[in-house]
Formats: C-alpha cells, structure tokens, sequence
C-alpha cells in the first residue's frame, strides 16, 4: 500500500487574546480626535453612532466591526498597523446599519481603523483593535527567494501535515507573500478528523475542507467536509456517514464541490486483494449518486494471488485529482499508478483520451523525459483544456521532480511540452515522492507546493516564472524528529484591496 496511507496532518492551534478596543470620532470643535468611551459614540450628531468591534472567538487575527449612521451612506474602511500596510474593504451599496469583517490581520499587532464616506473620502471615525496571538510552537517559516515585484500578490491556503502523529490537529492556515500567519480556522471535532484537501472557492468566498476522519470514527456518525465561510461559520457539512477516510465508500485524495452545488471525489473500492477507486458525483445533501465512472469497467483488474493475508493489499489506480466539467459532459481523471490523465464523457463513460507515456497521444519534441511519472494535481488550462500542468513528481530510478505543462492537439493527438522546471540547474531541485502541486496564477506564474516525507529536503512553496525564474519561495522548518509535510494547497487574491 502506498505510504499516503500513513499521512498525518499537523495542525495549529491559535489563542485568541482579550484587549481593549477603542473607537474615535472627529471633533467638531478641534482637529484632535476625542475618544470614544464604552466603543460607543452617542450624541446624535456624530456622523458615526454605535460604533462597535467584537473580536472574533474563531479567529484572533479578525474582528467585526459595526456602525450606524443617520442616513444612508455607502462607506469603506482602512485598518493597517506601524509594521503591516494593511487592506481596504468597501460596501456595494449604501446603508445606515454598517458591517464589516476585519481579517487577514498579522499577530500581535496594534491595527488603527478609519472609516470613511465613499461619496467624499471624508473621514467619519477611527477605531483600534489590537490582534491576537499564534502559539509558540507554530513551525517556524522563512523566506527564500522574494522578488515582489515580480510575485503574485495574494495569500497561500493550505493545512499542515506533518510526519509525527502527535503533532495532529485540524487547522487552516493562511499566510501571506512575507510568510506572515493571516487566518486561520480550527476544527472543533478534532477528535475524530483532521484536514486534508483544502480549497477557496472565489465565487462563494469559501473553504471546502475536507475532513481525514479517523478509523476511530467507524462506528460514529461524523462528516466527511464542511464549508465555512471566512469568519469561521460553517454554511455546509456533508452527510454523517459510518466510515473513516479511505475506509469502503469514503473519499480518498481530493474532495470537490461543484457548481451546481453537488459534490465528486475518488471513492475507495475494496476488490478481493486490490484497493482502487470509482469516479463519484453525489448530491451534497443526501449523498443520492448523481454519476459515477468505475475504472473495473474499462480495465481488467490486475492478478494480486500472491498478496498473502488480510492486512496486505495491492494499490491499484490510485485516483488523486478529478476535474469534472458538468456542462460540458467532461471529466478529467488523474491516475498516480497508471501516470494517466484520462478525459471522459459522462454521457457514456467512455474514455475519449489518454495522455502519457502509454496513452493515445504523439509526443512532439526532443526531450530526455518527455512524460509525467507519478503525477499529482493536474489543472485544466486552455481552450477546451488544451494546456494541462503537472507536479511531475517522478519515480526513485529518475531521481527528481518538476513542473510540466503540455500543449495537447486533440485534432492531431499531439503533446508538446512547453514548459519545463526542476530547479537543478538553479540549485533548487527536488525529489517528492508522493506530494505536490502545481498551480497557474493569474499573473502567469506557477505556484508549487513542494512538500516531503523524508528528513533530508525542507518542505516549502515557491512561485516560478514561465521563464524559469524563482522569484518567491516559503519554507517550513524541519525538526530533529519530524517535519511538515505539504500536500496541496492554493493561492488565490482574497476579497481585499491591499494598501500600498
């Protein structure tokens, strides 16, 4: 069985501290602001009453923040500290009930809050709100390579796993282009699960969270993924079902949410002396099967009479991504042990393509390895996913990992790489056996999580240029005994206007 099977996550857990928060006003007799007692302005002709800030228990890096005005008006607020150029949040509309959420904060620090009128930029209050703390035993990041300019601006997502059991718990964690702790969220049940796939959802402004429920958890009712939103509320959670992460019927690898609202993942089979997995499409609400694609339907199952005993089983096409493309009747299954994309009609199951080295395409070019091995997370770029890239993580015989990106010609079922990067030449180059991924940004770099099981490389992220260039990288500290180890995660420009 693969080593997968033993990932554990290490998760943080953050304390939130109490602090006086104060709110001001601007005098109408003197420049100098007044302060503001109880947070609360009173008078009636304030151009601010009732100005509040609560923190937020979920979160100690957040707090919320409300006001009245007497009439409508549509507002905007700065908060930034001495050390943090801070953000800018914005109404869509106008009001006289103002609410904000306050986050993305760094820790520890004295943040000052300005309030303005949109109409004008007239200055109508001030507030302050000092930001909690993260736990001394947060794994130590530090920078590497750090070319602002050229970075993508924006915050990484992603949850810890790590090497040593007891350094599991369920944790979120968002950290920004300086390495510096922004969000994060803690799972309460953190008895029965911990975190594996992570994702924010743009359009929603939300985290899907899958959850790696313990075998403990066998004979308990328990979720497999909740949502939340960015204060820490839970807005969806899957099903209860009896069954642990991996177990008959539970999900492996990757868990999606869909457009419409339904959910996919690689479900796990059991079969005599093999462990695969089938394609499923469930509803979000009752888990009712939608779809399903079964790979035992188009592969004869491999020969495993030699596995002797209950315990040992032979790992068969294990699934680690699909990219399902409702409307368009596609979707997109990536085998680690075939080192197969496969794209598939949903109408009729059928397997349209393959792309790898036993696959249906031509491989143009001269390259000394021209296919993925081993590969994790490919993303679907292009006109009719046209542009494909890998976190080519490569077998023990090649020795190294990269990124590729293939160009397919579905018309003369050729691949083209068109790009290439593995770092050796920059003294940056990696081995990640069963890890990784790889991601466009919207400034054309590749975002990379490269992140190990073994004790002789550091696990990190770095940001690449289509040129070969690295021009951001974050690494995480090893410890003499154990050290985090990456999985996947995303970076993605959050709903806030960065200050300049």
């Amino acid at each position: 069985m693969s080593k997968f099977f033993t990932i554990t996550l290490f998760l943080l857990v953050f304390s939130c501290i109490s602090c006086e928060n104060k709110a001001y006003v601007p005098s109408k007799e003197t420049p100098d602001e007044d302060e503001i007692s109880d947070n609360d302005t009173d008078d009636g002709n304030e151009p601010v009453s009732d100005l509040k800030i609560e923190e937020n228990k979920e979160n100690s890096l957040s707090c919320r923040l409300t006001f009245s005005t007497a009439d409508e008006r549509k507002t905007f607020v700065k908060y930034y500290s001495d050390t943090h150029k801070g953000y800018k949040i914005s109404e869509d509309s106008a009001t006289s009930e103002h609410y904000f959420f306050l986050w993305g904060m760094r820790e520890n620090r004295d943040y000052k809050i300005e309030i303005y009128d949109s109409e004008n930029d007239e200055l109508l209050a001030t507030a302050e709100f000092h930001s909690g703390n993260a736990p001394d035993y947060l794994p130590p990041m530090y920078p590497g390579e750090k070319n602002l300019e050229k970075t993508a601006e924006g915050f990484v997502l992603f949850q810890y796993a790590a090497t040593a059991y007891e350094q599991v718990f369920p944790v979120a964690v968002m950290v920004d282009t300086d390495g510096e702790v922004v969000w994060y969220y803690e799972y309460e049940k953190w008895y029965l699960s911990s975190f594996g796939d992570v994702a924010w959802d743009p359009e929603k402004q939300t985290i899907l969270i899958g959850l790696l429920k313990d075998s403990v958890a066998y004979d308990s009712l328990a979720e497999e993924a909740i949502e939340i939103d960015l204060e820490g509320n839970i807005v969806w959670k899957s099903p209860e079902i009896m069954s642990y992460y991996y177990g008959p019927g539970s999900w492996n690898h990757a868990y999606y949410k869909m457009k419409d609202g339904s959910v996919a993942f690689p479900q796990v089979v059991y079969d005599g002396c093999i462990v695969g997995d089938r394609i499923v499409n469930l509803d979000a609400d009752s888990y009712a099967e939608l779809w399903s694609w079964d790979y035992r339907d188009y592969f004869e199952k491999p020969d495993c009479s030699a596995n002797t005993g209950g315990d040992v089983w032979l790992d068969w096409t294990h699934t680690n991504s699909v990219s399902m493309f409702k409307e368009e009747g596609i979707v997109y299954v990536n085998s680690r042990n075939f080192s197969t994309l496969f794209k598939i009609d949903m109408s009729s199951g059928a397997i349209i393509w393959r792309l790898g080295k036993d696959g249906d395409f031509t491989f143009v070019g001269d390259k000394e390895n021209p296919w993925f091995e081993l590969a994790h997370e490919p993303e679907i770029n292009g006109v009719n996913g046209n542009k494909v890239i890998f976190f080519d993580n490569g077998t023990a015989e090649r020795g190294f990992s990269r990124i590729v990106e293939y160009a397919i010609d579905e018309t003369n079922m050729t691949a083209e790489m068109i790009f290439e990067f593995d770092g050796k030449d920059l003294g940056k180059g990696w081995w990640s056996e069963y890890w990784g991924d790889a991601d466009r940004l919207e400034n054309d770099n590749i975002f990379v999580t490269a992140g190990f099981y073994d004790m002789q490389q550091t696990s990190r992220f770095f940001e690449v240029t289509h040129e070969g260039e690295v021009v951001w990288e974050l690494f995480l500290e090893r410890n003499n005994d154990w050290q985090i180890s990456l999985y996947k995660a995303d970076k993605f420009v959050p709903p806030l206007e960065f200050l300049k």
